[in-house]
């Protein structure tokens, strides 16, 4: 590798992971929109983190109801966009391997990826705000406080749990 490109596979590393180090409490909220919401499972011998968390903001019925209305109405976006996302970072890597594709390709695609990015991280933002306005000051405190607890697992996408 020349040290010409290491600065362009280094902006393509951070372009890549900045996809993934979106706010936690965006991704909390978007992980709510996006899970059937049910009452925990008594089975279970240790609570998970989606069962903790909904015990501890004591969803009404309502709430939940217009919570999966939201997660409906933004599902088919979100996945649609994420896949967007996924095909053209791919496209940006096989450009990046290839001995043919010169610099402003790379560049437009770089473009085009961070475009597809701010687009998925703008329509979860949205979908974070639908439901923000779902809950109650308490419950969004207590969301909030919930989300700054460290994960156990350490898996970059545990909130996905939810």
């Amino acid at each position: 590798m020349s040290y010409r490109s290491v600065p362009v596979t280094i902006a393509l590393l951070l372009t890549l992971g900045s996809a993934i180090a979106l706010p936690l409490l965006t991704s909390a909220c978007i992980t709510l929109a996006q899970a059937d919401i049910q009452p925990p499972r008594r089975s279970l011998p240790h609570p998970t983190r989606k069962e903790n968390w909904l015990q501890e903001l004591n969803l009404s019925k309502e709430q939940i109801q217009k919570i999966q209305q939201i997660r409906h109405q933004y599902q088919d976006r979100l996945t649609q966009q994420r896949q967007s996302v996924k095909q053209a970072q791919q496209a940006l890597k096989d450009l990046m391997s290839s001995k043919d594709a010169s610099s402003e390709q790379i560049r437009q695609k770089f473009n085009q990826v961070r475009t597809l990015q701010q687009t998925l991280a703008d329509t979860r933002m949205e979908s974070m705000l639908a439901i923000r306005n779902v809950l109650t000051t308490e419950q969004r405190q207590k969301l909030t406080e919930f989300m700054r607890q460290p994960r156990k697992s350490g898996r970059r996408r545990a909130v996905k749990e939810l």
